[in-house]
């Protein structure tokens, strides 16, 4: 496992990762709270915590550069797989990037976007700590002026995440959670009582899950036997999709055509919040030997548990 760097002094008295104390806080939302002592904790420590909060920190940071770019005039182009990047992605990544680097220099990365100087990094292994990057989840929102994103910032180990966070910049909302903590809402607990769909459903009782943008194969056959059971929607994002899951904003989602940086921070908090996430035939998604991944799809299911073995038997 690679060490972590040492702490300096003023990184133990401050929090490494946080932000100086000369800076102000944001007014409202994830911005708004005052320092505590879990937040002058982040940094360069190992602990599930500790990575937590660094996650945050990232995400919050590559979140906030995409939003500088919202609404400007972008350099938009197509991908191998013909999906749309732009240079807000490549500046939000790169943000993230430098984040965690300035406090766990020796930590591989994955990453959605092609940076020339990661090709440069330690290649990922299963033993080391890794982080996985979406740095705008909801491009093609994005492009066009919709204000639907998140960044996405999880850190793997074992092949397992084991802390992540999503941020949503326009509606200044950062969710996070670590295996040992449970889900976390702007730095706050999210008790697994809260479950919005849940009441909902005393009203109206079928059930609202998100669904896929572009099916294909088994998978549109899936998507239409989700059409006919339940009312679905899609805002463009797959990791928010799963962060409404974990809260019970939605009672499932249905991922298609995703990778694992779509993914990682968003599993990590479905089964922080309790609800379980698999592929579409029920197996686990992880561990996954990250030394070995190179893009492939992770279709996947998540709900609560009761749901999820309904959803699952839904395109029987």
């Amino acid at each position: 496992m690679p060490a972590a760097r040492p702490e300096s002094e003023p990184e133990r008295e401050r929090g490494a990762g946080s932000r100086p104390e000369s800076e102000p806080e944001r007014e409202g939302g994830a911005g708004s709270r005052p320092a505590s002592e879990p937040e002058r904790e982040r940094g360069a420590g190992s602990s599930h915590r500790a990575l937590r909060l660094l996650a945050e920190e990232a995400a919050r940071t590559g979140g906030q550069v995409a939003q500088g770019y919202f609404h400007s005039e972008l350099t938009v182009r197509l991908k191998d797989d013909r999906s749309e990047v732009s240079d807000a992605d490549d500046a939000a990544q790169a943000a993230v990037v430098a984040c965690i680097r300035a406090l766990r220099p020796r930590d591989a990365f994955i990453a959605e976007e092609t940076l020339p100087w990661l090709a440069e990094q330690t290649p990922p292994t299963n033993g080391a700590f890794c982080w996985v990057i979406d740095p705008i989840d909801g491009t093609r929102n994005f492009v066009r002026g919709i204000p639907v994103y998140v960044c996405s910032v999880a850190v793997t180990q074992g092949g397992t995440p084991l802390a992540g966070a999503l941020y949503d910049p326009e509606r200044d909302t950062l969710y996070s959670a670590s295996r040992d903590e449970g889900l976390f809402v702007n730095g706050r607990p999210r008790p697994p009582g809260l479950d919005a769909a849940a009441r909902a459903r005393r009203v109206h009782p079928r059930p609202v899950v998100a669904i896929p943008s572009s099916p294909v194969g088994p998978m549109a056959a899936l998507t239409h036997a989700w059409l006919d059971r339940y009312i679905c929607r899609n805002l463009g994002t797959t990791a928010l999709h799963l962060a409404l899951v974990a809260t019970g904003e939605l009672d499932g989602a249905l991922a298609d055509n995703c990778r694992l940086w779509d993914i990682a921070a968003g599993w990590v908090l479905v089964t922080a919040a309790g609800r379980v996430m698999t592929d579409p035939a029920g197996a686990p998604l992880f561990p996954l030997d990250v030394a070995r991944y190179h893009g492939e799809e992770l279709p996947a299911i998540a709900a609560s548990a009761a749901f999820h073995a309904q959803l699952l038997g839904a395109g029987a």
